[in-house]
């Protein structure tokens, strides 16, 4: 007889992510998820609550069926969150006090891919630990079943939360682009920078389905550069396509990335005494220059691995106050996973207090830094691979002499290699960073 195979890790750094309808992105897995994420949490005949948010993406209301199917097959009720941001999913687990949520979405991605993002009862990501767990109770196939459970319902998926995001007329006197990324943020974005006082003028929130992330929004910003400039606007605003993330354009049209952002919320929290323990938290991708900026300010950065829960597992063991990624997401006190919009909004409320031009708030020397994707058909051991091997050593010592780094990682959610060095000399770590793009490309490119 045939020794059954292990089940293959379906996690990735955030969630789990694929080709839409192709395994393990399929209406199948996700009955069977929701099935599993009842039978972990649910104790004797308890009833629990599991809200669910998608984004704007065509297969996304086939996967929201299959969840809530799932979770009332194992007698657990649903909550229907619709189209949202993937923060508001978090929100509204605690404001529904909920026992679980899923967001369907696979963020930055293109449109047709989708992916599994899961929360806890804390509106946390699903540390590595319960995502074990998810794994483990579907190969043992030992579902929870106790039938027709509670029907599905409806919820205001985002009342509670536009409210939460707007706190006054902090933006009066503002005007500001928002790029919506034809995704979650299409149907929040207008209202809530209007509500704050703002004038916005918004662009790609037309969603159809297929449009999500398409030459636009945090991936594309290039739109949004124009627009400020023609509209004269004091800044841009663009989201990904689940609004976790932001990307941001000065009043020059000049794309501002996440490190500069955080080091702008970072002197206003030094300032009004509300960067807990001097300290933000950062991944091992942002640029050394915002340890050097942090350091004359008297705070420090601490390194984590990639991914937001990474970020903010720390701040919540640590009891930090800022945290994010160069990438864009930020994580605020208070909350739990990146929130594109909530940034945008405080880091345009530091420009009305300070009456300072957002490039002036951004200003950063930063060391050069390139970022080299090389997509892959198979994730293998780098040190497998000789040529590849043979470039990225090289590199480490060139790099000594520059005075640089090196970052070398498989992306946790799409079949990507990513290449970052970072060093004194821009055309050598270039160099440096090609030569290995170049090798792994004759190994393993796709």
């Amino acid at each position: 007889m045939r020794a059954a195979t292990a089940l293959p890790k379906l996690f990735g750094t955030d969630g789990i992510r694929g080709k839409a309808n192709e395994h393990p992105i399929t209406v199948e897995m996700a009955e069977k998820l929701g099935k599993a994420i009842i039978s972990m949490i649910a104790k004797d005949d308890d009833t629990p609550k599991i809200v669910v948010g998608r984004d704007t993406r065509a297969s996304g209301m086939d996967f929201q069926k299959a969840f809530a199917r799932g979770i009332i097959d194992a007698g657990g009720e649903v909550l229907l969150l619709g189209i949202l941001p993937t923060p508001a999913v978090s929100f509204a687990i605690k404001h529904e006090n909920a026992d679980a949520g899923i967001m369907i979405s696979a963020s930055h991605n293109p449109a047709e891919e989708n992916g599994f993002k899961f929360f806890n009862s804390k509106g946390v990501k699903f540390s590595e630990e319960e995502e074990a767990a998810i794994e483990r109770t579907l190969e043992s196939k030992s579902f929870r079943i106790v039938g027709a459970g509670p029907k599905e319902r409806d919820i205001e998926g985002y009342r509670a939360y536009k409210k939460y995001l707007i706190s006054g007329n902090v933006l009066s006197g503002l005007k500001i682009v928002a790029d919506a990324g034809n995704g979650a943020a299409s149907f929040i974005a207008q209202e809530v920078f209007e509500k704050a006082g703002a004038e916005v003028h918004v662009i790609n929130n037309r969603p159809d389905g297929t449009n999500i992330n398409k030459e636009c929004g945090a991936m594309h910003p290039q739109h949004l550069q124009e627009e400020v400039l023609r509209q004269r606007a004091d800044c841009g605003m663009a989201f990904d396509g689940d609004a976790d993330r932001l990307v941001v354009a000065n009043e020059k049209g000049e794309i501002v990335d996440g490190d500069a952002v955080i080091l702008a919320i970072a002197k206003d929290f030094l300032k009004n005494g509300e960067l807990a323990k001097k300290a933000v938290v950062v991944t091992e991708y942002s640029n050394t220059a915002l340890d050097d900026e942090l350091e004359e300010l008297g705070a420090k950065a601490v390194r984590v691995r990639n991914g937001d829960k990474y970020v903010y597992e720390e701040m919540k063991k640590h009891g930090y106050s800022l945290g994010g990624e160069q990438s864009g997401h930020i994580i605020l006190a208070g909350n739990t996973t990146g929130d594109g919009i909530l940034t945008a909004i405080n880091l345009a409320a530091i420009m009305k207090r300070t009456g300072k031009k957002l490039s002036e708030l951004t200003k950063m020397e930063k060391k050069p830094q390139v970022l080299i994707n090389v997509e892959v058909e198979e994730k293998k051991e780098l040190g497998t691979l000789p040529l590849t091997a043979a470039a990225i050593s090289s590199a480490e010592r060139k790099l000594q002499q520059l005075k640089g780094r090196l970052l070398i990682r498989y992306s946790g959610t799409q079949n990507m290699l990513r290449i970052m060095l970072e060093g004194n000399s821009k055309e050598e770590i270039k160099r440096l960073a090609e030569d290995i793009a170049t090798a792994a490309k004759k190994e393993i490119g796709a």
